[in-house]
Formats: structure tokens, C-alpha cells, sequence
């Protein structure tokens, strides 16, 4: 497997990430996900993983060859989501607050901003914002909404 190698002579991480709905195309579907079982099996025939424990908050799963050699990392929103453990909040280049990639809104600090309110009042904006952050992103299921703006927009 010339990634595990490449992590094993390189001393480098190496990270992977589960194929998420986030594209301008809209060509995701479940079927096309490399789920992270699939990628620590290939990687495992290669030599045996063993998964390094990690923060609860923390998006990527780590793992290191048995022997101690080589790191690699998989995100796995879509086969193991981390939602309930999530911290994240984004805040987009044009100034709006996003509590998951996944989110079907923003919430525009940069207006408040602009009417110039007070720090106080920045910071009771994005705690009540913070305070409503989705429970899941709903990746997969039946009901499942792509996120109103594709990364591109979203600026990551």
C-alpha cells in the first residue's frame, strides 16, 4: 500500500476523508462513500493498525502500525458520525456562522456587525447560536438535506 509506506518512511500523518455531500455537482450518493472500515481493512493488509485513543472531540480516528511506525488519520462523518462529541463552528468568509457543514442556515455576524453592535451583543449572538448548533447532520438517511451551500462557498 504506497500510502501506509509512504506514512511509515516519511514520518508523516496521513489523513483521509470519507466522500461528504458538500460538492457543486451534487454527485454524492451513499454507494460512492469509502467508509473508514474500508480504508483501515486496505491499509491493515498492508500491516496491522492499531487505533491511537483520541480526544472526543476530535474528527479524525488515529491510527499507527502495529509496529509503532506511520500515522494515519480518517474523518469519517459519513460511517462513524462524530456529531454528538462535534465543537465545531465555522464562520465563513462573508461573515455568517455555521454550526456544521451539513447546516441549511447561517447565522450573519457580519450584519450585526456592520449596525455596529456591541461586543456584548456579538458574543450573546453567537452563544445563542452556539446553543442551537444541530444535534446530526442526518448524512444518509431518507430526510437528509444537502447543506445550503457547497464548500466552495463555505469557504473550506
Amino acid at each position: 500500500m504506497p500510502l501506509g509506506k509512504f506514512a511509515r518512511e516519511e514520518g508523516v500523518i496521513v489523513r483521509f476523508i470519507e466522500f461528504m455531500p458538500l460538492e457543486e455537482d451534487r454527485a454524492w450518493s451513499p454507494d460512492r462513500v469509502v467508509t473508514l472500515q474500508e480504508i483501515v481493512d486496505t491499509l491493515g493488509a498492508y500491516r496491522p493498525l492499531v487505533e491511537i485513543p483520541h480526544e472526543r472531540s476530535e474528527t479524525a480516528r488515529k491510527y499507527r502500525f502495529d509496529d509503532g511506525l506511520g500515522e494515519i488519520g480518517i474523518i469519517a462523518p459519513v460511517s462513524m458520525p462524530f456529531c454528538g462529541q462535534c465543537s465545531r463552528v465555522r464562520i465563513t468568509s462573508d461573515g455568517k456562522i455555521r454550526t456544521c457543514l451539513f447546516s441549511v442556515w447561517d447565522h450573519d455576524l457580519y450584519e450585526l456587525m456592520r449596525r455596529d453592535a456591541s461586543d456584548r451583543d456579538c458574543a450573546a449572538f453567537i452563544e445563542d447560536v452556539i446553543a442551537k448548533k444541530e444535534a446530526r447532520h442526518h448524512i444518509g438517511e431518507p430526510d437528509f438535506v444537502p447543506a445550503s451551500r457547497t464548500m466552495v462557498h463555505i469557504g473550506g
